[in-house]
Formats: C-alpha cells, structure tokens, sequence
C-alpha cells in the first residue's frame, strides 16, 4: 500500500502540471494511502503468542 501511496503522489504533481483537475485528486488519494499505511492500517494484526 506504501508503494501505491507514494506513486499516486508523483503521478499527481506530474498531472498537476499538465492537467489540474487529475493531479489534485490523484496527489490526494495517494496521501491519504500514505497516511493510513502510516497510521497503521492494512497491516495485518500481531499474534498473541511470542515463539519460544
């Protein structure tokens, strides 16, 4: 998800540039997906056993 994230940032500031109206909602998106990757979303669950 990390990997998704960061990509649709730099597609965003490369359409923002050539197109406004793409590049600002696809740099959106990918930084919501960074920060939720961030937060600690996606991520599956750590088990309650500890291996002996």
């Amino acid at each position: 998800m990390i990997g998704v994230g960061i990509a649709l940032i730099l597609v965003g500031i490369i359409f923002l540039f050539i197109v406004p109206w793409v590049g600002i909602p696809v740099g959106i998106v990918g930084l919501v997906l960074t920060i939720l990757y961030f937060a600690g979303f996606g991520r599956r669950a750590a088990r309650g056993q500890q291996p002996q």
